[in-house]
């Protein structure tokens, strides 16, 4: 596929919450642009019918994308084939295969629930369907032994090339934005190691719950949602090695390296939390031990990181909403003959949420008597930029790519497998998960994984 545009784009979970909150609003701002695909097959279940299945489109665009352009959903929907059908039955397929008679170039999009994605495969194969590429979201399985297999399920159908796994956070263009700092700034490059760092932490927190989601995740948990994912992927570009030249495939590889190089998490290491209220949520078994909350301390085998904690936490019903990436510095003991004090660390702070953007917390001396040191920030701003309002939500970057053949910014396999390996001592745990209210930070426990110092709170 890499360097061929899609003639065709089939979403399997078309009618599904993923689809409505940012596959159909992603496929709108390309059609915005002219860069959506020219046929899209779209395969939801069975019940609204194709007036119903526009109202989902059209309201689903309005809801994200704010007043739509009525001629833009129009010219979307206009190319859009609607499929009723369970995607793992072969009439369902056959449908497909006869929506597809004329393309020779299709990206299939299995937009459906883990349980469900081999079965999918199968039909998707029986039917023989046009060769393409096929997008994968993630979980990408459900741990190691499970990733392994959906794989060779999908190898059986598609060229190993033409797999492309999802993990949305590397379509993100703040998550880009750090790795522009890291390797396009020699005076960060030259302090990212372990004589500079003293800590890394990674906090992915939600004030909101699982919302009507409870049932879906209730085989998930915050472990496999989102540190074995989001987080992980957010490790390996902090810990990677400066890549060989710049190519997609050269980052990939230098991630896949890092994770590698990172141990798996140990229990004394891991804390595991569950919002008050969260059994009584829909779909949520009364006995519950799945986590809504995972804290854990990872150590990085590397000479540039051995002895850095990488400290990650993950959770829903917190105290606020935001995605940060914190790097400290290690404190210099030294005192200017002017100051009271010693000066505390400094710090860059990637801010990956709606915001974006980056903050350097550096030393300066306070005005007047008090000379301090002060931590002074210099704060990054995108929407700032001449081009704020260009800005592409991950999944429009991502739908992008894989109809115009670009594979930058898919997962390995590679990174795939070592991110299960890293947190597979933290699935299928048994024991209750410690209880916190919706609000906090998560489990008084969590406070003092950290050590001194303590998590650093995410700036509103």
């Amino acid at each position: 596929m890499a360097n061929a545009s899609a003639d065709a784009l089939v979403l399997f979970g078309a009618t599904g919450d993923l689809a409505r909150r940012k596959l159909w609003p992603a496929l709108y701002r390309l059609s915005v642009s002219e860069q959506c695909a020219p046929l899209i097959v779209a395969v939801g279940l069975p019940g609204p019918g194709r007036a119903g299945f526009e109202k989902f489109v059209s309201a689903a665009v309005d809801d994200m994308c704010g007043p739509a352009d009525s001629a833009v959903v129009h010219r979307l929907l206009a190319r859009t084939c609607f499929v009723e059908g369970d995607t793992t039955w072969r009439g369902t397929m056959e449908e497909v295969a006869r929506a597809l008679r004329d393309a020779a170039r299709p990206v299939f999009f299995l937009g459906v629930p883990p349980s469900r994605a081999t079965a999918t495969i199968a039909a998707m194969g029986a039917v023989g369907l046009p060769s393409g590429a096929v997008l994968v979201e993630k979980p990408f399985g459900n741990d190691l032994d499970s990733a392994r297999m959906l794989n060779e399920s999908l190898l059986e159908v598609f060229a190993a090339d033409a797999v492309l796994r999802i993990d949305h956070y590397l379509g993100k263009e703040a998550v880009e934005n750090l790795l522009a700092f890291r390797f396009c700034n020699p005076f960060l490059e030259s302090v990212w190691d372990r004589t500079s760092v003293s800590r890394v932490q990674i906090t992915h927190c939600e004030v909101r719950g699982v919302d009507s989601r409870g049932s879906l995740y209730e085989g998930i948990g915050a472990v496999r949602d989102v540190v074995q994912s989001h987080l992980l992927q957010l490790v390996g570009i902090v810990a990677m090695e400066r890549p060989a030249d710049g190519t997609a495939g050269a980052f990939r590889e230098r991630i896949a390296d890092a994770l590698a190089a990172v141990r798996p998490v140990a229990p004394g290491h891991l804390v595991r939390g569950q919002y008050a209220g969260y059994r009584s949520e829909a779909g949520v078994a009364a006995d519950s031990t799945v986590e809504t909350f995972a804290a854990l301390r990872l150590d990085v085998d590397t000479e540039r990181w051995r002895g850095v904690p990488f400290l990650l936490r993950s959770g829903k019903g917190l105290a606020a909403t935001a995605i940060e990436v914190v790097v400290d510095f290690v404190p210099t003991e030294d005192r200017l003959w002017f100051t009271r004090q010693a000066p505390g660390p400094a710090r860059v702070r990637f801010r990956l949420g709606s915001r974006g953007g980056a903050v350097l917390t550096l030393n300066a001396r306070g005005p007047g008597v008090d000379a301090g040191p002060v931590p002074v920030d210099l704060d990054f701003d995108p929407r700032a930029l001449p081009s704020a309002g260009d800005e592409w939500e991950a999944y429009t970057h991502l739908l992008s790519d894989a109809i115009h053949g670009r594979t930058g910014r898919f997962v390995s396999m590679r990174t795939v497998e070592e991110s299960w390996r890293v947190v597979a001592p933290a699935l299928d745990l048994r024991d209750a998960p410690l209880e916190y209210p919706r609000g906090s930070w998560g489990p008084g426990k969590a406070a003092g994984l950290p050590g001194d110092g303590g998590w650093c709170a995410p700036l509103p």
